[in-house]
């Protein structure tokens, strides 16, 4: 069946109600006004549960739009592109994608220098340039009755005690602590598993506090855990810390927001296109900040095959 086609420059947008604590609920009419400002025409869905978003996007693309946005935060945006990458009427690489930064950590969206001002938000989407970055897919194979699993991630990925603080972080209280404290929490209960690493076919062993595939920068609320990944560059950036004490995590904290944490020689940054993680026991997988089950996982990248809306000043 050949798609309809409406007008090329027309939005549809996805409001997650509840994301940043109710942020881009309060914050939508403030950026549809600006919208209408600059004569940005555009449709709008609210979503009702997990995952909802990744419906509405395709629903969206079968209707015909070809320009989407999430309004939310990194999980927003993660439902968005899933929404994307599973259609099969049209090439990814005919869609636009976009996300309003109005979630809890908007870290891809820092390092895409995308504004949460909604007049300058509205310009950049009626100016329309276009950006091509990298993106990952995560694959989980089949385990014990589970069944296989795929999804694709636009930030980071990875298993360890990232998993870990994910389920541990506080659903209230202010946003910007709330991952860190998820953290600190994990660094009390974790144990660090006995990690087979395969970095595009060679293989890496140890007892690692994460191993993360990198894409952007950012993580974890401005965290910066890979501070030289670029989202563009045909590679992630893989993080491997080693085990350490309480107070050796505890006392390196502050590199995780400065930049300087790539270079403590407990860390290890490797540039690679593909890597499965293992672990014994197993552990849990985080992707974008969601959970993703329990390794074993392979990460791979596809590098430029994203096109997503080119927020950066002129």
């Amino acid at each position: 069946m050949m798609a309809v086609m409406l007008d090329p420059s027309r939005w549809f947008i996805i409001v997650n109600p509840v994301s940043g604590g109710g942020r881009a609920r309060r914050r939508w009419p403030q950026l549809a006004a600006a919208l209408a400002r600059h004569g940005v025409e555009h449709d709008a869905e609210v979503t009702s549960s997990a995952g909802h978003a990744v419906q509405l996007a395709q629903q969206a693309i079968a209707s015909g739009h070809r320009r989407l946005m999430a309004l939310g935060g990194d999980g927003s945006f993660n439902e968005l592109v899933n929404g994307l990458f599973a259609q099969q009427e049209v090439p990814l690489e005919k869609l636009l994608a976009a996300v309003a930064p109005l979630g809890t950590g908007n870290d891809w969206a820092h390092a895409m220098q995308v504004p949460d001002d909604p007049e300058l938000l509205a310009k950049a989407m009626a100016r329309g340039r276009t950006r091509r970055v990298d993106l990952g897919i995560a694959e989980v194979p089949a385990v014990a009755g589970n069944a296989a699993r795929r999804l694709a991630f636009h930030n980071n990925a990875g298993a360890g005690i990232n998993a870990q603080a994910l389920r541990l972080t506080p659903r209230g209280g202010p946003r910007a602590l709330a991952y860190p404290i998820g953290l600190a929490r994990a660094l009390l209960r974790y144990k660090a598993p006995q990690f087979e690493v395969s970095i595009d076919g060679r293989l890496r062993s140890g007892r690692y506090l994460i191993a993360l595939a990198a894409n952007g920068h950012y993580y974890g609320a401005g965290m910066r855990l890979a501070p030289g990944a670029q989202i563009d560059d045909g590679f992630f950036d893989l993080v491997l810390i080693e085990t350490m004490s309480i107070m050796g995590a505890l006392r390196r904290l502050p590199k995780l927001f400065n930049g300087k944490l790539a270079t403590d020689p407990a860390v290890h940054l490797v540039r690679c296109r593909s890597v499965t993680i293992r672990a014994t026991p197993a552990c849990g997988v985080e992707i974008d900040g969601q959970d993703f089950g329990s390794t074993p996982v392979t990460l791979t990248l596809r590098p430029g095959a994203l096109n997503v809306l080119d927020c950066r000043p002129s």
